[in-house]
């Protein structure tokens, strides 16, 4: 029995990390740094990498798509998705031109994204609250878009989304 979960462990390794000219199970990739899962990685014929940064939380899914010029990241766009069931909506949108990547800049554009639609679906269906607790909300709502999947308190039921991302 020893032999047969070493043989599967050994299995389950080499499909994630092959050997040279291998080909390599698809997985999306989880970044501790940007606490982030890399997905739909490719380089451009100029030699520019391209890549999406998703992040999420039980409330909302934030995607970034990002390019890598020589040294520079930047960033292409910011959307943010909602939950309907099971499915996903597209709920705020930003792109951007030639803005250099930074994770206070996300994190302010993210939350003020969400702060627009919180008060467009406020005002669509004739509720008023404070903006301060608006503001509180969204910024309570993308801070837990940062939790590391590697904390062990981490929600693994949000593991079911990356399906849905694909």
């Amino acid at each position: 029995m020893a032999s047969l979960n070493k043989a599967i462990r050994k299995e389950f390794f080499n499909s994630i990390l092959p050997v040279f000219g291998q080909p390599k199970a698809s997985v999306p990739i989880w970044n501790e740094g940007q606490k982030m899962f890399i997905c739909d990685q490719y380089e451009s014929v100029n030699g520019n990498r391209y890549y999406k940064g998703v992040r999420f939380c039980d409330k909302i899914v934030v995607v970034e798509k990002l390019g890598m010029y020589h040294s520079w990241t930047y960033i292409d766009s910011i959307e943010i998705y909602a939950f309907n069931e099971k499915r996903l909506e597209l709920v705020q949108k930003r792109d951007y031109d030639k803005v250099h990547r930074s994770d206070e800049f996300v994190r302010n554009e993210t939350k003020g994204l969400l702060c627009d639609y919180l008060c467009a679906t406020m005002k669509l269906n004739k509720c008023n609250f404070p903006k301060e607790e608006v503001e509180i909300e969204a910024k309570t709502i993308v801070d837990s878009c940062y939790e590391s999947f590697l904390d062990g308190r981490y929600n693994t039921q949000l593991m079911q989304i990356l399906p849905q991302l694909k």
